[in-house]
């Protein structure tokens, strides 16, 4: 059985996510300058940026940065998993194909 493309995302995102985390945390030392993982790094932690400058110091009750990162990466894969899964099926009342000319 096919899981939706849906739930799919909703896996994918914070996987995604954490793989970039778990690729910094093993960068080697010697890569002093840059590492892969670095180049992601703004924009995985792009919501986060956005939610203090909104909210500014009131933002700290959002203790749990990390939680609200991969909830946020979740639900961006749900959403774009749910728009394939509608775009992709043709719907139970569309005509059906008109022969040719």
């Amino acid at each position: 059985m096919r899981l939706p493309y849906a739930i799919q995302g909703m896996l994918f995102g914070p996987a995604l996510v954490g793989l970039f985390i778990l690729l910094k945390a093993f960068c080697p030392a010697s890569f002093a300058q840059s590492c892969l993982s670095d180049y992601f790094a703004a924009p995985i932690f792009l919501p986060l940026i956005f939610v203090y400058k909104l909210f500014g110091d009131s933002a700290a009750i959002l203790h749990q940065d990390f939680l609200f990162i991969m909830m946020y990466w979740a639900f961006v894969g749900f959403f774009l998993g749910l728009i394939f899964d509608l775009y992709s099926r043709p719907s139970q009342y569309s005509p059906g194909p008109r022969p040719p000319l």
